[in-house]
Formats: C-alpha cells, sequence, structure tokens
C-alpha cells in the first residue's frame, strides 16, 4: 500500500483561505511546500485545482477528487470521486510520493477515512482574514513534532494517523 502524506498552510487561526486565495505572503512557507511535493503525486480536490496554474501540472502527476466534475480537457490531470476510485488507480509512478495538498473537504476525507499516514501543517505566524478552516480537531489526537522552525512559520509533523 503506498504512503499518502498530508501537506498544508494555515495560520494561528487555522485559516487556511479567503475566496479561494491563501490570506498571507510567506515566500519560505511556499518555498518548503513546493520542495516537498516537486514532481511528485499530488491529490487534491477540485477547487484547489482550478486555482493552480498550468504550469503546476507539468511538473506533478495529478489527482483530482471532485463528486461532480469527472474530467475536464487538461489531459495532465486524473479525476476521482472517492478513497475507493483513487485505490484502484494502477498506473502511478511507483517512484515518486504521494501527497494530499488540500483544501479542507479533501483533508476532511482523507483524515476521518484514515487514509494518511503523516501530516505536515505549517502554521503561519499571524491572524488573517478567512473563510476556509483547516480541521485541527481531526489531528488532535495525534502526536506531533515541530519539524521545522523559521520566524515566519513553523511546521509540524503529525505522525500514526491511520492509528
Amino acid at each position: 500500500m503506498r504512503e499518502i502524506i498530508g501537506i498544508m498552510a494555515c495560520n494561528q487561526d487555522y485559516v487556511i483561505s479567503s475566496h479561494g486565495e491563501l490570506p498571507w505572503k510567506c515566500p519560505d512557507e511556499v518555498d518548503f511546500y513546493r520542495k516537498m511535493v516537486r514532481n511528485q503525486i499530488v491529490i487534491m480536490g477540485y477547487k484547489t485545482y482550478i486555482q493552480m496554474p498550468q504550469s503546476f501540472f507539468e511538473e506533478h502527476t495529478v489527482i483530482v477528487f471532485s463528486r461532480t466534475h469527472h474530467q475536464d480537457n487538461n489531459p495532465l490531470a486524473t479525476f476521482v470521486s472517492s478513497l475507493e476510485e483513487f485505490d484502484d488507480l494502477k498506473n502511478l509512478p511507483a517512484d515518486k510520493e504521494c501527497f494530499m495538498i488540500g483544501g479542507a473537504e479533501i483533508a476532511s476525507l482523507f483524515l476521518k477515512g484514515k487514509a494518511l499516514d503523516r501530516f505536515y501543517l505549517s502554521i503561519i505566524n499571524g491572524h488573517h482574514a478567512g473563510d476556509t478552516y483547516f480541521p485541527i480537531d481531526l489531528l488532535d489526537a495525534h502526536p506531533r513534532t515541530l519539524y521545522l522552525s523559521n520566524p515566519a512559520f513553523n511546521v509540524f509533523l503529525y505522525s500514526n494517523l491511520k492509528e
């Protein structure tokens, strides 16, 4: 069974977006994220998918979760509608890691379904207005360690998510 890793960012109030956009500017955290997922398999929800630039799809193997959109004109994305359909995918590159990158609905689906092995959660310092929140209650019971400390953000690694 392939390991699946969650990776997302939120502020200290667990806000992850405002009207589909990141409500902060944190270049160092973006660099961390890009280094982690570059050229890997990335899993995202449809709302995250429509925010991504075309260049993102050229650098990653992209899986999009959507209950209503089953494909579009992007040949660089594979659409699935459930964890079961995702598990049935056969042609994913064996030499790549698999990252669930967001948003809130897909994070909840994977965490509730115990489909993630570990989770890197960046906490951006500061308060930012937003309308979408990270489901932190789904991680609270799991062990966490400080993975990376930076003046603008900290990255916590949550482990034992399938227990």
